[in-house]
């Protein structure tokens, strides 16, 4: 398991936007991700575990954001 973010257990999914948003700690930061996904029909723990997981892999290739907002599209 990656270390190198810390998730709060604050996700939101709007309906409208088709856009799950949610916090974590990268060291010792507070980031906000936003994650775009059209085909998303429930927010179910499979569901939230995908996200964390793309957001992870993201990290391994990406810094953070200086603004401290990571957008990502879910497919």
């Amino acid at each position: 398991m990656n270390q190198q973010i810390i998730f709060n257990d604050d996700m939101s999914f709007d309906y409208e936007k088709r856009e799950c948003v949610f916090t974590g700690l990268v060291s010792g930061e507070r980031i906000t991700i936003f994650i775009k996904a059209k085909d998303i029909i429930e927010l179910t723990n499979a569901v939230k575990f995908d996200f964390e997981c793309q957001v992870e892999e993201w990290l391994e290739d990406n810094e953070p954001p200086t603004n401290r907002k990571i957008q990502l599209v879910y497919i």
